[in-house]
């Protein structure tokens, strides 16, 4: 069994720190602070406003694709269940706050890794790329999904 020292600990922990900043790009010390807390407390509950409010499109605006997706199905059926599908959609929201740096923390390290895996060569740079955010992406769905409701509203009450 290999012995890990203490100076090589703090080295890859700084190493990892480093990495996961690179990938998250903007708000770094926002979620630096969060995923401390949650490494150091083993919780992955951790509130997150942003999250809260615009749900998948903080997803989206994160680069969190596959996860966005779910939570669209999600919600899509949550809205189609008789009487309850608002409260759904209103629980889904706080389930997004209360674990969206948790989800983010799980989309940045895996990311990370494969690209390590992937990329060892010139990671930093692949790592920049596939990390950040995509605001674009997220206000084009979002003014998609807005036109197209006005366009529905239109068509049913012929304004």
């Amino acid at each position: 069994m290999q012995q890990v020292s203490t100076e090589q600990m703090l080295h890859t922990n700084d190493n990892e720190v480093n990495e996961v900043n690179l990938f998250v790009q903007k708000n770094q010390k926002f979620y630096e602070e969060k995923f401390r807390k949650m490494d150091e407390t083993g919780k992955s509950i951790s509130w997150n406003w942003a999250a809260f409010f615009m749900g998948i499109y903080w997803m989206i605006y994160r680069k969190m694709y596959f996860k966005a997706f779910a939570f669209f199905i999600l919600s899509v059926v949550a809205s189609h269940t008789p009487y309850i599908g608002t409260i759904l959609n209103f629980a889904i929201l706080i389930g997004i706050g209360i674990y969206a740096n948790a989800l983010y923390l799980d989309h940045v390290r895996e990311s990370i890794k494969k690209i390590n895996i992937l990329f060892p060569n010139n990671k930093e740079e692949i790592i920049k790329k596939k990390g950040g955010t995509n605001l674009p992406l997220a206000l084009g769905i979002g003014g998609i999904q807005h036109l197209l409701l006005l366009i529905l509203l239109f068509i049913v009450f012929g304004m």
